[in-house]
């Protein structure tokens, strides 16, 4: 009797629950982009430090200007990084540029445009302060144009939680707030490599080029990319034949990872040796879920060199290694990054009828287009959902999810879709 399939949320909760959280390491802001933080991060500085100019012009006392035009003496300037170190007297004013500190005594910012020099300050005699003057054109508002101290943030202050996954606007907030080092997750090692006496090396050539019977490995090289794009480090194995001797020589020489994909041979024919080999001497939790396309697909823990690691056995069809890369090596990575794991959809359109469906959920690749006129997103399905054809899947930028069982979906039903970015 044969052992019911798993349904996709089952298989997807499944993995997640056996994958270890890695551990954090430190990295330098500048190799932080993509990681995931391990830890809160606390502003260790108040930014800005001081009440600052917004605009070049010049800092007064409102009280000072009562009336306008009203001219006063300029006794000197404050500068970013160079900030005026007196009190602002009565009856004077200071040059300030955009970014330096306010002077103590001063409440208000008249731009520059709003001024007009009674005497040239630079060549004005030094000596003789009273030379130099401005005439203050508009009275302003006192705290216009000024950032007050801590606007940003305060000294303290968490400015990225654990679990953000970073990019460089939130790497430019963390250098502002004095770090220059981060504990990120540790990336995860993913081993990856295919199975079958077919394939070959990208590049090379087919053994018999008169009666080709050889195709060149695409899985591996595919999901490599896609799980460093994932946040994962991919180390790739050539392609491993279907004999023992072949899997077992790849498995010794794994010493390091924290999690094993291998595609092909997961299937029930007798050159399938992943999962005769899962089912005699390995941990197997599942194997074959209802999904399509990607049915025969294993999970469980591989008996290597470094004893059992977490294992998934991909189809060999490139569509169904594919899908079964962005739904359950997501969520594998996801959960070792400590991310909150899911499927992330949104609401179509459909183009086009579709009839019912079987016990198998399925993954059906299309184009999405957004429809300006009713403001919705458009899914039209590809004409052909065969699962050996790899430049329909490369080419499709969205994932229509069928549940199960579903019933005939009609054109201009509302369904689910995955944006493949």
């Amino acid at each position: 009797m044969n052992t019911p399939l798993i349904p996709v949320h089952d298989a997807v909760s499944r993995i997640i629950d056996a994958m270890p959280v890695m551990a954090g390491e430190r990295v330098d802001l500048y190799q932080a982009n993509g990681r995931i933080l391990a830890e809160d991060m606390h502003a260790l500085l108040t930014n800005p430090p001081a009440d600052q100019s917004a605009m070049d012009g010049f800092a007064v006392s409102h009280h000072d200007l009562a009336e306008t035009p009203f001219t006063l003496r300029l006794i000197g300037e404050s500068a970013a990084g160079h900030p005026w170190p007196h009190a602002l007297a009565s009856g004077t004013a200071i040059r300030i540029s955009t970014g330096a500190n306010l002077p103590d005594g001063a409440d208000t910012i008249i731009i520059q445009e709003n001024t007009q020099l009674a005497t040239d300050p630079y060549n004005a005699d030094p000596d003789n302060a009273d030379q130099m003057s401005v005439v203050i054109l508009d009275n302003g508002k006192p705290g216009r144009f000024i950032r007050r101290k801590g606007q940003d943030f305060y000294k303290g202050d968490v400015l990225v939680s654990a679990g953000t996954k970073l990019d460089g606007r939130m790497i430019g907030l963390l250098a502002a707030g004095g770090h220059h080092t981060l504990i990120t997750r540790k990336k995860p090692v993913i081993v990856i490599g295919s199975t079958g006496s077919e394939l070959i090396e990208p590049g090379q050539q087919p053994v018999d080029a008169a009666h080709p019977a050889q195709i060149m490995s695409s899985n591996t090289v595919m999901i490599a990319n896609m799980v460093t794009d994932m946040g994962g480090h991919a180390i790739t194995l050539p392609p491993i034949a279907d004999q023992n001797d072949a899997l077992e020589t790849a498995l010794s020489g794994i010493t390091d990872a924290d999690l094993l994909i291998l595609t092909g041979g997961a299937s029930v024919g007798r050159h399938d040796l992943v999962s005769a080999r899962m089912k005699n001497r390995d941990t197997l939790n599942f194997w074959r879920i209802a999904m399509r396309p990607g049915k025969p697909m294993i999970f469980g823990q591989m008996d290597i060199a470094s004893g059992l690691i977490p294992f998934l056995g991909l189809p060999g069809n490139p569509v169904s290694s594919g899908v079964c890369t962005l739904i359950f090596v997501r969520a594998a990575i996801d959960a070792m990054l400590g991310l909150s794991t899911g499927i992330m959809t949104r609401k179509a359109v459909l183009a086009a009828t579709i009839l019912e469906n079987d016990e198998r959920e399925e993954y059906m690749r299309g184009m999405i287009s957004h429809d300006a006129m009713i403001g919705q997103d458009i899914f039209t399905p590809l004409s052909s959902q065969d699962s050996g054809k790899l430049m329909d899947f490369a080419h499709a930028n969205a994932l229509m999810i069928r549940p199960a069982h579903a019933a005939v979906m009609n054109t201009g039903d509302l369904v689910d879709v995955i944006i493949l970015k």
